[in-house]
């Protein structure tokens, strides 16, 4: 598939799965940045139950101006429907009526494929998909520093920070994005939200709790034994 072939319709909304992670939101970003610089109507949305909260995530989108929209309800039934980093009717995604579907991810396919479907299942990242789309339409994504950026992360998040790299396309990728360092540092720093934290640091002071307790009660048998000895 090109994504040149996909310049027919105007109306185009760009869908991820329902717990987007740094991949899904950085392809999604680049198809969005694609087809609005192609003059298109073009939305980026994510559907499901539940907001983005984890604060690695929420930081990419402010700092790398992520135009993704939490649409739970969304009622429209775009020209096209493209879902990326994901499938159309699989588990993971809320399905979303539309004349037509294109699929662009990374994952195994699917039995039953769209007419317009790019899936390369041996690459470590969509973005790493779409970043190579883009290049055969003659796109540099450098042009846009935030956009390369977080194409980059959604490969490093994808690939357990870069370690799980195999394919040329992803080290070509990988070379010759020009990114904020900065930004991938403060984002990768970020992993956990603050409800998790809450959690985290919950089972830790439990586990001390118990493994103080867990002494006390040692020493008391402990003595109790000591005791019965003594009247034997």
């Amino acid at each position: 598939m090109r994504l040149n072939e996909l310049l027919k319709y105007n109306d185009i909304v760009i869908q991820c799965h329902d717990n987007p992670d740094a991949d899904a939101l950085a392809s999604g970003y680049a198809l969005w940045w694609y087809f609005k610089n192609n003059g298109k109507n073009a939305r980026l949305i994510y559907r499901g139950k539940n907001v983005i909260t984890k604060s690695n995530i929420t930081i990419m989108l402010d700092k790398l101006k992520i135009p993704v929209s939490y649409e739970p309800d969304f009622a429209d039934t775009p020209e096209l429907l493209i879902t990326v980093d994901c499938q159309y009717g699989q588990r993971n995604i809320t399905k979303t009526p539309a004349k037509h579907i294109a699929i662009i991810d990374h994952h195994q396919a699917i039995d039953d494929l769209p007419e317009y479907s790019e899936i390369k299942n041996a690459v470590g990242s969509a973005s790493t998909v779409v970043w190579d789309l883009l290049k055969k339409e003659g796109v540099d994504v450098n042009d846009n520093p935030l956009l390369a950026t977080a194409l980059y992360y959604g490969l490093y998040t994808d690939t357990y920070k870069l370690s799980e790299i195999s394919h040329p396309l992803d080290k070509d990728m990988q070379d010759e994005l020009v990114i904020n360092r900065s930004i991938i540092v403060e984002m990768s720093n970020s992993n956990i939200s603050l409800d998790e934290l809450k959690v985290t640091g919950n089972a830790i002071l439990n586990y001390e709790y118990f493994e103080k307790k867990q002494v006390y009660d040692n020493k008391v048998r402990a003595l109790r034994s000591e005791h019965s000895r003594s009247y034997e």
